[in-house]
């Protein structure tokens, strides 16, 4: 019980003072003083009990010290279910010695379901999809003239839709997934090692390599699962110069005549190669180095196919505004005469909007003033629902009268 202790008066207040009485030693258990314990002590590890999806597995109560350690050792033996239990077992259980002889003997890669199970233990459950879809694609199998399958297909639509993601997309280069695009757009496996005989390089003559696509249909989805993976992704679009798969996309648009790949193949490859220079000056001046770029690119403008003519002009305009090519450079390739006809009716107006930015950056020269006149470009109208075109050419067609 407590004990009260002299009042102290402050103020008007009286302060009254109580001590807490000292805490008993003992306890009262069924009328008989106990004490209390003064010290904790910690029973050896080894005791514990173990329980495992709640079957005991170890009774660390009823075992010796000897016998408590030879049961958990063996209760070690097994990986666990977590991922720290894993990579603790997996540490436990492995020898830097063997490791070393394996390394020094050349130990085999792992395969692919190895990598696909390391993948999905590092928490990259996307990562081992990818591989997944790689191993069904059969690069090596359709560069060697397998064929199409479905399973190929229904892969490279799925390897698409995760390089549609920049993370994800860098991850598909490093394991190696724009090799196996290349060995499917139709170079050989060489190049697609990216080794010194790369026959992708330019040689001294600029001479592009011959690409001989397997099959047009796989190769038109490569090109997708390229474009997907590039745009605005600076690491991909790196690794694709690395490589070199921007000459890979170029050899396929320069090619004319029988040699010349399905329209809808060039235009795939035409997206994949805008994708991989736009936004990045190391990689547009890689693809404008090449002599045969300007020269194909200025064809593909004045392509009859739609599509292709669009791509082709937007190309080209992200390039003179991202100031990688100029207008100069670009001039004699591209005649008045396409862009006329790429900005009149029934011409989309998104095509006729490319067309006349073009002409707009080109108008800077006298001759090409008058030939873009003399094409008829004076004579271009827009229709009432196209209010960017009413504007390019109320701003174009001032230029063309004041010589």
């Amino acid at each position: 019980r407590a004990s009260p202790v002299p009042s102290v008066v402050r103020g008007s207040f009286v302060v009254k003072f109580w001590t807490a009485p000292a805490m008993s030693a003992t306890i009262n258990h069924e009328g008989t003083d106990q004490p209390l314990p003064v010290e904790v002590r910690e029973r050896p590890t080894a005791h514990t009990s173990i329980y495992k999806a709640g079957q005991l597995v170890y009774d660390g109560a009823a075992a010796s010290d000897e016998s408590a350690a030879a049961a958990r050792a063996a209760a070690s033996m097994e990986p666990g279910t977590s991922l720290n239990q894993m990579l603790a077992w997996g540490i436990a259980n492995s020898s830097p010695e063997e490791l070393e002889r394996r390394a020094a003997a050349g130990a085999t890669a792992p395969s692919q379901l190895d990598q696909e199970v390391l993948d999905m233990l590092l928490g990259q459950p996307a990562v081992a999809s990818m591989r997944a879809a790689l191993g069904k694609l059969d690069a090596e199998g359709i560069a060697a003239g397998a064929g199409a399958t479905e399973a190929a297909l229904a892969a490279l639509e799925e390897l698409e839709y995760y390089c549609e993601d920049v993370d994800l997309a860098v991850d598909f280069a490093k394991i190696g997934g724009l090799r196996a695009a290349l060995l499917v757009l139709g170079a050989p496996p060489a190049a697609a090692e990216g080794g010194a005989d790369d026959s992708t390089a330019a040689s001294a003559d600029g001479h592009l390599p011959e690409m001989r696509p397997p099959d047009a249909e796989l190769a038109e989805a490569a090109c997708g699962v390229v474009a997907a993976g590039a745009q605005n992704n600076p690491p991909f679009q790196q690794a694709c110069i690395a490589l070199r798969t921007h000459r890979a996309l170029l050899a396929l648009l320069v090619a004319t005549g029988e040699a010349a790949a399905p329209v809808p193949l060039q235009r795939k490859a035409l997206l994949a190669l805008s994708a991989i220079a736009r936004g990045s000056a190391e990689a547009a001046a890689a693809v404008l180095v090449q002599p045969a770029a300007l020269p194909c690119f200025g064809r593909l403008a004045a392509s009859g196919d739609a599509k292709l003519r669009r791509r082709a002009l937007q190309f080209l305009l992200a390039l003179l505004r991202d100031y990688a090519l100029s207008a100069e450079a670009l001039r004699p390739h591209v005649t008045p005469a396409a862009l006329v006809a790429a900005a009149t009716p029934p011409a989309d107006a998104e095509t006729a909007a490319a067309a006349l930015h073009v002409a707009i950056a080109l108008s800077g020269d006298a001759a090409f003033r008058r030939a873009f006149a003399g094409a008829g470009g004076g004579a271009l109208t827009a229709a009432p629902d196209e209010e960017e075109v009413a504007a390019l050419l109320q701003q174009l067609l001032p230029r063309l009268t004041s010589d």
